[in-house]
């Protein structure tokens, strides 16, 4: 077994939608172990937008893979003090007409003309970003029972930013030591963690689709890395989705 010790430079701005207040979407200073997973291309999912965006997260089946093929990645954890900034976006049309219908702007002829009503979206028009500066550090841990190669730069969040990958340290066969009580201070998520493990204190972060917690007090099994403690025996816990019912009318 091979853990990687990763530190994550943000090249670009990053953006997630970590919460939602009314046109205000908000970037959490963590980076969800999820989105690593597709990020570092350890499972490749298929990815379209159609006109209604209506896709189910493939969670069960992408994680469960990695699981077979023994890889994990933690949440990443920011190495300094996170630098945000705001930003305005404004994707409406500067045609001469145009309507707001359904969350949609409506600014063809046709519409004009004949009324006809495009299908409800969720895709916001105006609004605010929050997102994480370029410059930020972050940092996670790859398990893997093998050898694998770490790509130099990866892409991440909804604007594709660009973010390079150093692997700052590797440990091959690392032991796992028997420890009562430790902190682990990085961000994990908590469906991860070995069930016997005894998860005693934590400060939650709440965010979609899994909270995550961190400066964890843990009762269990850990490697010991440069001063770090990392559970040992991770592996990824499957979130259930349920699949909203389709309102389209018949």
């Amino acid at each position: 077994m091979i853990i990687y010790r990763l530190e994550l430079s943000l090249m670009e701005k990053v953006f997630f939608a970590s919460r939602e207040i009314s046109n205000f979407f908000i970037t959490e200073p963590v980076l969800g172990n999820y989105a690593l997973v597709y990020a570092f291309g350890l499972v490749n999912a298929p990815y379209h937008v159609d006109a209604i965006k209506s896709e189910t997260p493939n969670y069960l089946q992408d994680l469960e893979t990695l699981n077979e093929k023994g890889l994990y990645i933690t949440p990443a954890t920011p190495l300094d003090e996170p630098q945000l900034e705001l930003e305005r976006f404004n994707a409406l049309s500067d045609t001469y007409w145009y309507k707001m219908s359904n969350n949609v702007v409506a600014a063809d002829l046709e519409y004009k003309i004949t009324d006809k009503k495009p299908r409800p979206a969720n895709f916001p028009q105006e609004g605010r970003f929050r997102l994480l500066s370029r410059g930020n550090r972050f940092i996670c841990f790859l398990v893997s029972n093998r050898e694998i190669d770490i790509p130099s730069y990866v892409r991440l969040g909804k604007l594709n930013s660009k973010v390079k990958v150093d692997v700052k340290a590797t440990y091959a066969d690392p032991r796992a030591t028997q420890k009562g009580d430790a902190t682990v201070e990085i961000y994990l998520n908590p469906l991860d963690l070995p069930s016997e493990y005894n998860l005693k204190l934590y400060d939650l972060f709440n965010l979609p689709p899994v909270p995550l917690i961190h400066n964890a007090l843990i009762e269990g099994s850990f490697y010991h890395l440069d001063g770090e403690f990392l559970p040992s025996g991770l592996r990824f816990g499957i979130p259930k989705i349920e699949e909203k019912p389709s309102r389209r009318r018949k």
